[in-house]
């Protein structure tokens, strides 16, 4: 144990960029189903059940308490590394998606910093608490579809359901456990901090999908599924007259079948709302298309069509002026 602890300690810089390169070999494979993507998943499952189980690993298998702090450090840092290559393709940076990915990076960043982990995040119950519960959220965010084909929906709730399963051994250092009414805010804390996850959707990108093409065009060849010329600047009358199409190619897992919706917007209010299903495996997305051609009276300023998940998460947009 001793050697192992030093091998760990020795080595430990090296962790983030290998789970870097495993989250970035992950993210190449996805559109094929890799096995060896799913078996890194399976891998990180492992670990939080060590986490999960920490009390029982010190008394069971005699564990050093500085062996496991390293270890928990080591899990909670191959996660948020390792689903970094998903997020940072995914999000749609001029939105609130952008806080989201940042507090990721930082996350990782402190994670790897001992002086910074060990000096502010483990000694503060809150703040490791916190720290701890959103890896166990990114995580699960990117595990869902690679191991399980979950719909973002379902992976938004099982990320919701991991993070107050998984928080509540560190929730339990901090209730009196003689108490009856300590038990009560224990399971209550652990439940808030699977809501609070679940409010996040927002401002959550979906780990696995993205827009890989999207223009708005007036025409679409529904036999090719190929769109026509891409307009950025279209009049009102063209936009009355012949209506316009927002085809878009995203990018989806193997084997995941999804409903997804196209959300037409003018000057940032919604006009327009048109559901669309999804199959992942083509290298290129999947094509579809939405066709609106009800436009105001004067349908004249900024447009943007989003294409989102059925529990509101922001897959890519489209933008374009209508002048």
């Amino acid at each position: 144990m001793d050697r192992l602890l030093d091998l760990l300690h020795r080595y430990r810089y090296a962790l983030a960029p290998l789970s870097f390169g495993a989250g970035l070999a992950s993210f190449l494979l996805i559109e094929r189903r890799a096995y060896l993507a799913q078996w890194l998943s399976v891998l990180l499952l492992l670990g939080w059940l060590m986490i999960l189980f920490e009390s029982a690993a010190y008394r069971v298998l005699r564990l050093k308490p500085a062996l496991l702090r390293y270890g928990i450090q080591a899990i909670q840092q191959e996660t948020f590394f390792f689903v970094l290559p998903f997020f940072l393709h995914t999000t749609t940076w001029t939105t609130g998606q952008a806080a989201f990915t940042g507090a990721a990076i930082v996350a990782a960043l402190c994670s790897m910093w001992d002086p910074l982990y060990y000096g502010r995040v483990v000694t503060r119950p809150a703040l490791y608490l916190a720290f701890h519960a959103f890896s166990v959220f990114v995580g699960t965010l990117t595990i869902g579809p690679l191991l399980l084909q979950l719909s973002s929906g379902q992976t938004l709730q099982l990320a919701g359901a991991s993070v107050a399963v998984f928080s509540a051994p560190a929730l339990l250092h901090l209730v009196d456990r003689r108490r009856a009414m300590h038990w009560l805010l224990l399971f209550g804390g652990a439940a808030a901090l699977g809501a609070s996850a679940w409010l996040l959707r927002p401002i959550v990108p979906p780990a696995t999908l993205w827009v890989e093409d999207g223009v708005i065009t007036d025409r679409v060849d529904a036999e090719q599924r190929v769109p026509g010329e891409a307009f950025k600047l279209i009049t009102p009358e063209q936009a009355h007259r012949q209506g316009l199409y927002a085809w878009t190619s995203i990018h989806a897992p193997r084997g995941l079948t999804e409903q997804i919706f196209h959300r037409w917007l003018l000057n940032g209010t919604e006009v327009d709302r048109v559901p669309l299903q999804i199959t992942g495996g083509r290298a290129q997305g999947y094509r579809a298309w939405s066709y609106k051609r009800g436009f105001p009276a004067d349908p004249r300023g900024h447009w943007r069509v989003q294409a989102v998940t059925e529990s509101g998460q922001l897959i890519g947009q489209i933008e374009f002026d209508i002048m």
